[in-house]
């Protein structure tokens, strides 16, 4: 009886052991050939742990990222999106862009993204110049702040882009410090820089010998990326009800700039305004301290509509004396697109085949904040840097 239920044991194992073998070869196959850019596979796992912000690109890391539009991706030297380059400054100026995802760039190559088409086309006018793309998806306010002071700094810049997605101030996400650095209020109300994702489990694990051997397999092996990949949707997440579509277009709606003018200049909410304060109030700090020139460029302030353009006129010109009140210098970034692009063409620049008008940046997208970028930061500059200097 014994010797039969080992035997059945053994089976059971060693038909599972082939399985996952199996699945490994073929999905190494796929990922090894063209068909990787047709058929299904596993998606690149760019992030890691990190002390500063609660997560990163880990340095050196290459696969296919399948959400929103097929691309092949690999992660620089320095575990940034971005090319190879060597963190001492060159000879050239050296301007770094902060940010989220649409910074980020990962549905597009690397040498589209915006802050690379800023780099190729300053480096033309000024030999050597370096535009770094420091975008992370899912960063909030809190993050980009902790990116800039930590991984920012350590690249010696002459001139950082912060851009702040707006719509981030009006979620509390921003204040949660669970899994990635937040703004979380004193005892006196102020708010300041957050670490509790330190304390928690799954952090001490991503750092613990535990988390290492978890990357290492993510990085060698494709059944451990479908397994991850599964933990981080859920299990049963196709039979969970799919989320309604939107019905109709919210542009130019009568209502789609109050919440921002309540934030920026009624103060409302409370919390959120404490968040942008200290937000502007650590950007001006570093700015101090370091003697780096900062420009803050806000995003997602719908521009183009007629029927909105004194309530936002009366927004921009509130976050533009806040910024330049502490200091910081200032960039509309809609506004700067809709004048490039025209209002009627701005949807165009984001989303790809089918869903062009929603999603992330496309070629086209990226081509125009890149062309933006490299105007704002030759103006910014400082004078060309001697050798030596």
């Amino acid at each position: 009886m014994v010797r039969k239920l080992s035997r059945a044991v053994a089976a059971i194992l060693a038909g599972a052991m082939l399985a996952v073998l199996g699945t490994e070869a073929f999905f190494r196959v796929i990922d090894a050939t063209p068909l990787r850019w047709v058929l299904p596979l596993p998606q690149v796992a760019l992030y890691g742990p990190d002390a500063a912000t609660g997560y990163r690109h880990r340095p050196n890391v290459s696969g296919m990222w399948l959400t929103e539009h097929r691309n092949f991706i690999r992660t620089s030297n320095l575990g940034l999106r971005d090319r190879d380059r060597p963190l001492a400054h060159g000879a050239g100026p050296r301007a770094i862009i902060v940010g989220n995802s649409i910074i980020e760039a990962v549905q597009v190559s690397e040498s589209q993204t915006g802050p690379a088409v800023a780099e190729t086309i300053l480096s033309h006018e000024r030999p050597g110049a370096e535009v770094i793309n420091l975008g992370l998806s899912g960063a909030k306010p809190a993050v980009d702040v902790a990116r800039l002071q930590s991984q920012g700094l350590a690249l010696s810049p002459d001139l950082a882009i912060v851009v702040l997605d707006v719509e981030d101030l009006t979620t509390s996400a921003v204040i949660d410090d669970r899994e990635f650095t937040g703004y979380r209020p004193d005892a006196n109300g102020l708010f300041h820089l957050s670490y509790g994702f330190r304390n928690s489990s799954g952090y001490r694990f991503r750092t613990a010998w535990a988390g290492r051997l978890f990357y290492w397999l993510l990085d060698h092996s494709e059944v451990a990326r479908i397994i991850n990949a599964r933990k981080n949707v859920g299990i049963f997440a196709e039979l969970s009800p799919a989320a309604a579509a939107e019905q109709g277009s919210t542009r130019c709606s009568p209502a789609s700039l109050d919440p921002y003018t309540a934030l920026f200049i009624k103060g409302e909410p409370a919390d959120m305004r404490g968040v942008l304060d200290a937000f502007v109030r650590d950007l001006a700090a570093i700015q101090r301290d370091k003697k780096l020139p900062i420009i803050v460029a806000t995003r997602a302030i719908e521009a183009g509509c007629p029927s909105l353009a004194d309530k936002r006129s009366a927004i921009i010109h509130a976050i533009r004396a806040q910024i330049e009140g502490a200091g910081l210098q200032y960039l509309d970034l809609d506004g700067r697109i809709v004048a490039a692009v025209g209002a009627d063409s701005a949807a165009e620049l984001y989303g790809f085949g089918a869903n062009v008008g929603f999603g992330h940046l496309n070629v086209a997208g990226n081509r125009i904040y890149g062309e933006i970028f490299a105007d704002v930061i030759a103006r910014a500059l400082p004078s060309q840097r001697q050798p030596g200097q």
